[in-house]
């Protein structure tokens, strides 16, 4: 008999029954020594082991920070205690603590004021937030916590801040009568575990091994599974393939020329502002090359918006608002190539799709972010209309598991130009997905009767959020808990 089976039974030997703390301080033993100990006797009938199943929390990133500071709602409700609020001085947080107060009563907008409710005032501690805190600190303390605030939790775990999960806890060890009667004296010789020294000195050819048994329950080692947004991504970039794009990419800090002015957007268009759009500081601006392409944009502007065009408004660096500016770039090059190579024969039509992270000023919801994913996608070729477009949208789409129609929409690089929208089962309603269109003579600098470009620009994380309804929010997938992640169905 193994020395660890020995130590347990003499424990057990002078009490008959015992907890696991117990029992791992009277056998001088470690825990996972005493548990190992325990199954092997328990094979043997040995002992009796009982079990009861218990749970605890696990709380994701976002959970824990708010654990540590508190509730976005309720950071709110301490800010309007003080006096109202204007909507878009709002910071992120406060934002999404908007969106909880409207919802519970606690607080209204009107004409961009936020005010706190008759409800807000009263209501008192938001219990959640002390709920959260108190299972940051004890993890085990759900089950207890189950009982008496079992609506708080339900809602912390809707919002992803916390995961139950089951444990199985041993209640007792009891001595057997097989157990009193076994020999504790020397080892048995027999292998346990497989070592580097049992192999180099063939031990294991005299001595015999210890039997195993396969139906003992183990904790569960989680598998490793992609991230479910890159799952999308990469299966976005594949459909893509099957239909016979190639893939390109740009950088993602631009000059507002790649990101504005290339795209017919007028330099007083109020995208361009700090509400919409992320403007750097550090480099302020970035410059842009005095060519052909700089000098007919300007044309396009001046003579088509009738204002001022200024180099220093289109060399302000900002974060990439869409990846349309990586469709652009190729745009400008393939026109140059066509321009001045008058023997260059492209193999038309030519389909080309980006992939990447785009920023914008956004107010954050369930379906809103300002740092997301969005794909872009360009036909060129001859004599291509809209229903070109529509049909390769409805392919994509389609093969992504969706039904689509279109909206005619304004866009100012397309014309003409309508917004797509897929039908959400879980919503019951057409949602609105992206933009798209045939992009205008004064960005590619063709006349469409030479050469056409249909273009549109759709959002991946909304594709993730329609498709699985386990999912409540597009934030839930950047909370980056391991233990959310592992949760994920494959």
């Amino acid at each position: 008999m193994h020395r660890y089976e020995t130590a347990v039974l003499s424990a057990l030997k002078g009490k008959h029954k015992m907890q696991l703390e117990e029992l791992m301080a009277s056998s001088g033993l470690g825990r996972d020594e005493v548990l190992w100990a325990l199954e092997n006797l328990a094979s043997r009938s040995c002992v009796r082991v009982e079990k009861a199943q218990t749970h605890d929390a696990e709380l994701s990133q976002e959970g824990k920070e708010y654990a540590e500071s508190a509730l976005p709602e309720e950071l709110l409700l301490k800010r309007l205690g003080s006096g109202d609020l204007m909507a878009a001085g709002l910071s992120a947080e406060e934002r999404i603590g908007l969106q909880w107060c409207l919802r519970l009563g606690l607080a209204s907008v009107n004409h961009g004021v936020v005010k706190i409710t008759a409800k807000g005032k009263s209501h008192g501690a938001i219990r959640e937030s002390a709920v959260l805190r108190e299972l940051n600190d004890n993890p085990e303390s759900y089950d207890r916590l189950l009982k008496t605030d079992g609506d708080a939790l339900k809602k912390l775990e809707s919002r992803g801040l916390i995961k139950s999960r089951e444990k199985s806890r041993i209640k007792s060890i009891t001595i057997t009568p097989a157990g009193l009667d076994a020999e504790t004296g020397a080892e048995d010789g027999a292998i346990g575990v497989v070592t580097r020294d049992v192999i180099a000195g063939r031990s294991w050819e005299s001595r015999p091994f210890k039997r195993y048994d396969v139906s003992v329950d183990v904790e569960g080692e989680p598998m490793a599974v992609r991230h479910p947004l890159r799952r999308v991504i990469n299966e976005v970039k594949d459909i893509y393939a099957r239909m016979g794009f190639t893939e390109i990419s740009g950088p993602v800090v631009e000059p507002s020329f790649w990101v504005f002015d290339s795209l017919f957007v007028p330099q007083d268009h109020p995208a361009r502002e700090a509400q919409d759009t992320f403007h750097v500081s550090n480099p302020e601006f970035l410059p842009v090359e005095e060519d052909e392409y700089l000098r007919a944009v300007r044309k396009a502007h001046t003579g088509s918006w009738k204002s001022e065009w200024r180099k220093d408004e289109a060399e302000r660096t900002v974060l990439s608002t869409h990846m349309t500016n990586v469709s652009v770039r190729y745009i400008r090059d393939f026109v140059k190539k066509v321009i001045d190579d008058k023997a260059y024969e492209p193999r038309l039509p030519l389909k080309l799709f980006s992939v990447g992270r785009i920023f914008r000023n956004e107010n954050i919801d369930f379906k809103h972010l300002a740092d997301f994913y969005q794909t872009d996608g360009i036909i060129i070729g001859k004599r291509l209309t809209l229903a070109n477009l529509f049909d390769t949208l409805i392919e994509l789409y389609g093969q992504l598991g969706f039904k689509v129609r279109f909206k005619p929409a304004y866009f100012p690089f397309v014309e003409p130009g309508a917004e797509i929208f897929i039908y959400s089962e879980r919503h019951k309603n057409w949602l609105e997905v992206g933009g798209s269109g045939i992009i205008r003579a004064e960005v590619t600098s063709l006349p469409r009767n030479r050469l056409t470009v249909l273009a549109w620009g759709l959002g991946i994380e909304r594709i993730l959020l329609l498709r699985d309804s386990s999912i409540s929010g597009i934030n839930e997938l950047y909370n980056n808990g391991v233990g959310w992640l592992r949760s994920r169905r494959m």
